[in-house]
């Protein structure tokens, strides 16, 4: 990279070649829509690293560049500064020369933080820049990549401190009064609130704290991959769960039923809501924590995934001015970030914008979101009819489970309404069938539905551990390539610690975009197969879920592994 100074970050950028001008334009104009910075925006999009932005602003700033990972660090350097200085402060400190301590910083502009490190180690600080991804991955790597010492030293204070609580009587009031008192010690407290940061911080979207027999499990669920993490003691497993029950506002004394309970915290400097699950088990209440970013969920329709002909014919029918869109997959297949992700898109001044969810996971501003509650009675059907009577220009239908909720989304979209909803089928095809199944009438089907979207979510290969090899013969023909254009490329992440060893950072969808022209509305008419209603949509220019994987594989996106556990068994299977 040439060397620029006194200049604009995107002009730096755009220099190098980075970016180009009408990525930069877009980039400013995302930022005005919010508080985040432009670096992040451009990273998030994919266009430049994380590592091409601290090496912009260490030209920028005129300050040396370090790239850590490369650089071997002596442990007796390393131990001048305190884990939880070097976290809390975002710094590594790397070398001592001539009195001078050399500090790795993502902002090397932070004055407490080197007067902190300055304080500490007595010496000057010489900062040098560097991604705060390096830093964290860094320093897993130094301290352990499994929470490091601080986590480990909380957990002894909180076995050491908190005496076992082995029941909790509803009846007994004294027991209760006990645990609220136990949970609420300094040491317990740390130690939960270490374990939801360092969840954040890895980029978990669930934690999951399961009682075994022996021992209280602690486990993240990091790229749809569930990660074991570390065994906290059986001792302070009513005490941990006591303090998450308390933070959810849930009853602590109840411990026979299942509950929920949300929790808001700020983990750094982003505001995060957990949303919380217990379940009596047969060692005590297993606890789940799904975690619920907002920033890192609102997406843009560039950063969904969709090849440029999907995203043409998924931007088109949004813009639609009334009809049905669905949005189809199994469980954690990201159909509620496509959803929120299409309202983003479409929300305006003078739009008004309506939601019917199960239960609200983010909330969106300028978008009126409501929740149903089957205890009150407040079922998907009775919401959405109160919805329409609200004067909304689009609605959005969590999921349509029954009948008379789908019966009464079909008739909001004959009657003027743009509806978007999920469906639990395999593919986009599937979901004719499905609706014909639910007794649906063939005609609201027909008239309503524009559009199907079947998607899955599909690993990213970690761009700082990614390489290449060539694909064997078996390969070639598992996925229908062509031998005869030369050789072929597959890319596999070899592990690292930006990505925990496991090759993959990050998710992108898989999708196939059916829309419903004359000849598949026609079909529907007469209660097709799904195969019947797949191949009229291939052949109106469909790209199914298998093509678009194995183009995901061919560009060095994803990895072959990865698309047949997530596509290749299901779409078999189906």
């Amino acid at each position: 990279m040439q060397t620029f100074y006194r200049k604009r970050l995107g002009d730096i950028l755009i220099a190098a070649g980075l970016i180009t001008i009408d990525q930069l334009e877009w980039g400013l104009e995302e930022q005005k829509q919010g508080q985040r910075r432009l670096g992040e925006i451009l990273i998030d999009a994919g266009w430049v690293t994380d590592d091409d932005i601290s090496e912009a602003r260490a030209l920028q700033l005129d300050i040396s560049h370090i790239q850590l990972g490369d650089y071997g660090i002596d442990p007796h350097i390393l131990r001048m500064v305190p884990e939880s200085t070097a976290r809390a402060c975002r710094v590594v400190p790397v070398s001592v020369v001539d009195g001078r301590i050399a500090v790795a910083m993502a902002n090397p502009l932070d004055v407490e933080a080197i007067d902190t490190i300055q304080r500490i180690t007595k010496r000057r600080v010489e900062p040098l820049l560097t991604s705060e991804s390096r830093i964290f991955s860094t320093l897993d790597n130094l301290y352990g990549a499994i929470g490091g010492t601080d986590i480990v030293d909380s957990i002894q204070e909180a076995v050491d401190g908190v005496e076992t609580i082995e029941t909790i009587e509803e009846e007994d009031g004294e027991d209760v009064d006990e645990a609220r008192r136990k949970s609420g010690q300094a040491p317990v407290i740390r130690t939960v609130s270490l374990i939801i940061e360092e969840a954040v911080k890895r980029r978990a979207s669930d934690i999951h704290i399961e009682p075994r027999r022996n021992n209280l499990e602690v486990r993240y669920r990091i790229d749809g991959v569930l990660h074991h993490v570390r065994n906290l003691p059986k001792t302070i497993q009513a005490a941990v769960i006591s303090r998450i029950k308390i933070m959810g506002e849930m009853d602590i004394a109840e411990r026979r039923v299942p509950l929920d309970g949300r929790i808001a915290v700020r983990v750094d400097n982003r505001n995060i809501d957990l949303r919380v699950s217990t379940l009596p088990t047969q060692h005590g209440e297993r606890v789940v924590l799904r975690i619920l970013d907002k920033n890192g969920m609102l997406l843009s329709l560039d950063q969904l995934g969709f090849a440029t002909d999907d995203r043409k014919s998924f931007e088109s029918l949004i813009k639609k001015p009334y009809g049905i869109i669905l949005v189809t997959g199994p469980t954690g297949s990201g159909k509620t970030t496509t959803l929120y992700t299409a309202l983003n898109a479409l929300k305006s001044a003078e739009t008004n914008i309506m939601t019917c969810e199960d239960p609200i996971e983010y909330e969106l501003e300028g978008i009126n979101q409501s929740a149903i509650n089957v205890r009150a009675g407040l079922t998907f059907a009775k919401q959405l009819r109160a919805i329409l009577r609200q004067d909304p220009d689009i609605v959005l239908v969590g999921e349509i489970r029954d009948a008379e909720t789908a019966d009464i989304a079909f008739r909001a979209a004959l009657t003027g309404h743009l509806v978007l909803s999920t469906l639990h089928c395999n593919d986009a095809a599937s979901a004719i069938t499905r609706l014909l199944d639910m007794q649906i009438e063939p005609f609201l089907i027909s008239s309503s539905v524009i559009g199907v979207i079947g998607q899955r979510l599909a690993r990213i290969i970690c761009g700082k551990c990614k390489s290449s090899s060539l694909a064997t013969p078996e390969e070639i023909a598992e996925f229908g390539l062509d031998a005869s254009k030369g050789d072929i490329q597959f890319s596999r992440g070899q592990g690292c610690g930006n990505c925990g060893q496991t090759g993959y950072h990050g998710r992108m969808g898989i999708f196939e975009v059916l829309t419903l022209n004359e000849r598949v509305r026609q079909l529907t008419l007469s209660r097709p197969s799904s195969d019947m209603v797949k191949k009229l949509g291939i052949e109106g220019g469909m790209t199914t879920m298998r093509q678009d994987a194995v183009r995901k594989i061919l560009s060095g996106i994803t990895t072959a592994d990865e698309v047949r556990k997530k596509v290749f068994i299901e779409e078999d299977a189906a």
